[in-house]
C-alpha cells in the first residue's frame, strides 16, 4: 500500500510543477505582447516611387526627373496595434515640406502618402517615417 501511496504523490507532484509551469508560462506572455505593444510600430519596408496601385509601389528609385510629379512614400508596419497612429515627414534639402498622419489599422499594415514635387525642386529630398517623435525610417531621393 505505500508503494501505491507513493506513486500518488509522485504523480500529484508533477502535475502541480506542469501547473505552476503553466502558469507562469501564460502569464509570461501578456507581459511580453505589452511589452511588445510599448515598443511601438516598426517599419519593415520603406521605398519612395511614382505611384501605388493595389497596394503595391509602383516605379521604385533614388533619383526622380524634375518632370515626375508626384512621388509616393510606401511604407509596410511590421507591428503595430490598430489605432497606432505614424507620421509621414517631407523634407527638401533640410526644410520641412510636408507631413501627413496615418492611422495603422493593424499588424502588418500597408500604408502610403505622396508630394507633389514642383519642377523647380531639384537636390537632395528624404522622408521619414515617424511615430512619437521617433524615425523609424529615412528615405533619401533626389530630383534632378
Amino acid at each position: 500500500m505505500r508503494g501505491h501511496w507513493l506513486a500518488v504523490m509522485l504523480s500529484l507532484a508533477g502535475v502541480t510543477r506542469l501547473a505552476a509551469q503553466g502558469t507562469a508560462s501564460t502569464q509570461a506572455a501578456p507581459a511580453q505582447a505589452a511589452a511588445t505593444q510599448e515598443a511601438g510600430p516598426t517599419v519593415t519596408e520603406a521605398a519612395v516611387g511614382t505611384a501605388v496601385t493595389d497596394r503595391q509601389l509602383q516605379g521604385a528609385a533614388e533619383t526622380f526627373p524634375t518632370t515626375v510629379g508626384n512621388v509616393f512614400f510606401f511604407t509596410k508596419i511590421g507591428q503595430a496595434s490598430a489605432g497606432t497612429k505614424i507620421e509621414h515627414v517631407w523634407y527638401h534639402g533640410a526644410t520641412e515640406v510636408g507631413r501627413k498622419e496615418l492611422e495603422i489599422g493593424g499588424s502588418p499594415w500597408r500604408t502610403w502618402s505622396s508630394k507633389v514635387i514642383p519642377p523647380d525642386a531639384t537636390g537632395d529630398w528624404h522622408v521619414d517615417a515617424v511615430a512619437d517623435g521617433k524615425v523609424l525610417k529615412s528615405v533619401p531621393f533626389k530630383v534632378q
